[in-house]
């Protein structure tokens, strides 16, 4: 199956890493990923919000080639590329910073199919030409699934309080881990092949 990836979040443990650099550069900041429960957590302390200084620290090269992997994304999309399944990269990074995105994909070793990457910025994921999305978004997985497109939304504490509401619907599915997540897509291969492509 072809299968569209979000970068931050998913692949790249981004909050982890801004939060860190965060933490050196101010003593009173004391904040970690567990305790961001929305996208855009505000940083009183600094007087800002989690999404501009990711953006900020974003647009620096440096720091996305340093950013860290999530756990187990090099093995379980190693695994899904074995198994024959196509890796697409959507992002809704700026199309400035794909080139870093990309040096950060080899670095770590993780399969794509880099010359159909995509940055989304501003538009929906749904233009990807991908069957499946996996996203920490829950804007984006509504989005697809709506398209009559199937779904998984990777929980992280930003889109936990979510994850109910959204697999009440049969195109969305939820994992935890990356563990979880090939099994979701051969579940969704298997239906695939023998029932065909499902109605809207």
């Amino acid at each position: 199956m072809r299968i569209a990836v979000d970068v931050d979040g998913v692949l790249a443990d981004h909050v982890s890493a801004v939060l860190s650099q965060l933490r050196a550069e101010h003593d009173e900041f004391a904040k970690v990923k567990s305790e961001m429960t929305h996208w855009d957590e505000p940083l009183p302390e600094l007087d800002t919000s989690l999404k501009p200084a990711i953006e900020a620290a974003e647009s620096e090269p440096a720091f996305i080639r340093n950013m860290p992997p999530v756990e187990g994304a090099i093995e379980w999309t190693t695994e899904l590329a074995d198994r024959g399944h196509e890796l697409i990269i959507v992002t809704a990074r700026p199309e400035a910073i794909l080139p870093a995105t990309h040096e950060w994909l080899e670095a770590n070793d993780i399969p794509n199919r880099r010359e159909e990457s995509l940055s989304t910025r501003g538009e929906m994921k749904t233009i990807a030409d991908a069957e499946i999305l996996i996203d920490d978004f829950p804007g984006h997985i509504r989005d697809f699934a709506a398209a009559g497109k199937e779904a998984i939304l990777f929980v992280q504490p930003w889109n936990k309080s979510e994850v109910d509401e959204l697999t009440e619907s049969p195109r969305i599915f939820a994992a935890e881990d990356w563990e979880q997540v090939p099994t979701i897509v051969e579940s969704l291969y298997e239906a695939s092949e023998r029932e065909g492509p499902r109605d809207a």
